[in-house]
């Protein structure tokens, strides 16, 4: 295990000083013999570990056997240390190329990926389950995440068609168009990240090159499964998909685009933007009549107003929204809202304008 040790440090360590490189590839082939389950070089080690040990063999005699025993401790921690950053190394590439972020569980915290708002996942940390007299679960849900991981690369492969990942109850910003390709975007609407996608498509006019369709899922907290990450998510969608089933005739942009392109772009009279309004000042009632007020801007009449309340707090709206997050936990297997399939790619996170193109 010395060997080995001394190798990483010396290879590191002759990349800056040229005097240590022929230390270093002694250390290598001593490190070569042991991977190869043959005897390390006991002349290498003996010279490495008397320059070690002989500056405390000059100043405290008595420590020398302390101090061995002490290299060959450290010696083995450095090599399990190493080791173990090679394998997170690894697997944070992976989850890179599949996920497109480092970590899975919580997708926003790797900075090498797009801005998202990600799909966390609670899970407790190696010293907490230990604590509990749980370590070996530790060990275990990392297994799964990558299993996860392993099981979902040909999904990274494939090409991928947006009208597969259609909900039933689809609508597009504009009447759809045949001759026009399929876009989805999955988005939350309480997500400034989804705003700023909503921002690019408008930049880049993807919605009118595209028949342009959404999935309004609202992100679950990570730690309590009746709450959401948006206090308010869950309300907003099931009053867009109570609109779906309630179209308004002679509208150019279906009403339900409408109430979202008013939470992503518009403000109030005081210049708050309704979606930070929505997140942090309003409750659920407030939420809701501030939609009415937008349906009755629209041209819903209170009857049909009063129908859309009925629905959106039916149970046919709770299905809908429930087959729709199965659409994208089962069959997308995002990690990171917004995500956009046009063009045979998926694209998780942030767009650029740029990017929106054909």
């Amino acid at each position: 295990m010395f060997c080995i040790a001394a190798f990483i440090v010396l290879a590191i360590i002759s990349i800056f000083s040229a005097s240590h490189r022929k230390l270093a590839k002694k250390a290598w082939n001593c490190t070569l013999r042991r991977v190869t389950f043959r005897p390390c070089d006991t002349s290498f080690k003996e010279e490495a570990k008397s320059k070690l040990l002989s500056r405390v063999a000059n100043k405290t005699p008595k420590l020398v056997k302390t101090a061995d025993i002490g290299i060959e401790i450290a010696s083995f921690a450095l090599v399990i240390f190493t080791i173990w950053s090679l394998l997170v190394v690894m697997e944070s590439g992976l989850n890179l190329f599949v996920w497109g972020t480092c970590n899975p569980n919580n997708a926003s915290s790797c900075s090498l990926t797009a801005e998202t708002c990600s799909i966390d996942k609670a899970q407790k940390g190696f010293w907490e389950l230990a604590s509990e007299g749980k370590p070996f679960d530790w060990f275990v849900n990392q297994a799964e995440t990558l299993g996860n991981t392993i099981a979902n690369i040909p999904a990274r492969l494939q090409s991928w068609n947006a009208s597969d990942y259609l909900p039933q109850n689809v609508t597009y910003y504009y009447a759809k168009d045949s001759a026009k390709p399929v876009a989805l975007e999955i988005i939350d609407p309480g997500c400034r990240v989804c705003m700023q996608l909503f921002g690019n498509i408008k930049s880049a006019k993807f919605e009118d090159t595209y028949n342009l369709a959404y999935i309004s899922y609202p992100i679950k907290s990570a730690y309590d499964d009746n709450k959401y990450k948006f206090p308010n998510s869950y309300t907003v969608t099931k009053y867009l998909e109570a609109l779906k089933i309630n179209p308004l005739s002679n509208q150019k942009v279906s009403p339900d685009w409408q109430i979202l392109e008013k939470i992503f772009t518009g403000e109030d009279n005081k210049g708050v933007s309704y979606q930070v309004k929505i997140n942090t000042q309003l409750n659920q009632t407030q939420t809701e009549d501030l939609i009415r007020s937008w349906l009755s801007d629209i041209g819903y009449n209170s009857d049909q107003i009063r129908q859309i309340d009925t629905d959106a707090n039916s149970q046919k709206i709770a299905d809908i929204i429930k087959q729709n997050k199965q659409i994208v936990d089962n069959k997308v297997k995002t990690v990171k809202i917004p995500t956009i399939i046009f063009n045979g790619q998926r694209h998780d996170g942030l767009v650029k304008v740029n990017d929106l193109h054909l």
